[in-house]
């Protein structure tokens, strides 16, 4: 049962943001020598942080293999385990400046594929390509035989 079903939209959007991240992995310098798990990292060494490894981590997401948008109406909000654009806090770590833009424009656009028009959806190939950057699906997205909605009045 949702908490707060006005949520479901934010719910949603941010589940299609942990399940197909915009990127495969982001990369960094490292700022000061560290050691972590064995592995040295000396300072100036560039690495790749997998976006789309950790947010599909079985240890940080239960069933991560899975669409499931209500995981997010208890999620704690950290900012280093949905990180499909980056990881850490948005004032202290960098993290990506577009992250509100993007979840808005998603929210908006979610808003109106559901509301404003009415469409089919054909047989399609939504495999995601990972290889690719961004990581699309090999068939995009297709719609068909779109109507518009204007004030609840069929336009076509």
């Amino acid at each position: 049962m949702l908490k707060n079903k006005g949520d479901l939209d934010l719910y949603f959007v941010q589940e299609v943001r942990r399940y197909n991240p915009f990127f495969p992995f982001v990369s960094a310098r490292v700022k000061e020598s560290f050691q972590w798990r064995g592995v040295s990292f000396p300072m100036g060494r560039r690495v790749l942080l997998d976006l789309y490894a950790t947010n599909h981590d079985e240890k940080i997401w239960a069933n991560a293999g899975v669409y499931y948008a209500e995981r997010f109406q208890d999620w704690n909000g950290s900012p280093f385990n949905s990180i499909p654009q980056g990881g850490g806090d948005f004032y202290e770590h960098h993290r990506c400046a577009g992250k509100w833009i993007t979840i808005n424009l998603s929210r908006n656009a979610l808003d109106f594929l559901v509301k404003k028009i009415e469409y089919t959806v054909p047989d399609q190939d939504l495999e995601i390509d990972l290889s690719r950057i961004p990581a699309i699906s090999k068939s995009r997205f297709i719609i068909k035989d779109v109507k518009r909605s204007l004030w609840g009045i069929q336009v076509m």
